[in-house]
């Protein structure tokens, strides 16, 4: 299913459209872009369009498409939820390079997190990452994911086996660093006019 729109000071996430299609197949033809991830060869336009089209289908996903200043620059989603469970498993794609290092996976990571533990039933969010992606590595630790293990080098990345880091953040664990600040109002002050 697509999620829905989720406002933050730098990012908006937003359920996809289909004119976001020949954006986002563009990402997938620069190898920089892909050099972290698991598809490394571009689809095609009809493949892309069928994977949202299943993604919005599925009641086990939720899928967003990630904006900056009204332009659409990567995806990010909660895959494989186990609702029995109470778990999923996270990803992002940050496509467009010119936004890369201005901390918006960092936003987009507290906004996916927010909704799954304060609208979800979700206890649990599983990720993972490809050693050596320190972008990735340092936004999930913000957040709060820890490392629970590693596939020793089980990733073929720039001509070397790497390893592949499995992380994890509790609802708990969120909630002491993050729930209180991440969903209470700002105080008003009061005036000091008298009326």
């Amino acid at each position: 299913m697509y999620g829905p729109v989720i406002q933050g000071k730098l990012v908006r996430l937003r359920p996809p459209r289909p004119d976001d299609v020949p954006v986002m197949i563009t990402w997938f033809e620069d190898m920089e872009v892909t050099r972290f991830l698991l598809l490394r060869n571009p689809p095609g336009i009809d493949a892309e369009r069928e994977w949202l089209d299943r993604m919005g289908k599925d009641p086990d996903q939720v899928v967003w498409v990630v904006e900056h200043k009204g332009k659409t620059v990567g995806t990010t989603a909660i895959h494989a939820i186990d609702w029995k469970n109470g778990s999923g498993t996270t990803g992002t794609v940050i496509g467009d390079k010119a936004v890369w290092g201005k901390g918006l996976g960092r936003e987009l990571m507290q906004l996916r997190a927010r909704y799954a533990f304060m609208q979800l039933p979700l206890r649990k969010l599983k990720s993972a990452y490809i050693d050596g992606n320190e972008a990735s590595a340092r936004a999930q630790a913000a957040i709060g994911y820890q490392e629970v293990g590693r596939f020793r080098k089980d990733m073929f990345v720039d001509g070397e086996w790497r390893d592949h880091v499995m992380t994890e953040v509790l609802r708990e664990e969120w909630e002491a660093a993050h729930g209180p600040k991440a969903h209470s109002r700002p105080k008003r002050s009061r005036s000091r006019r008298s009326v």
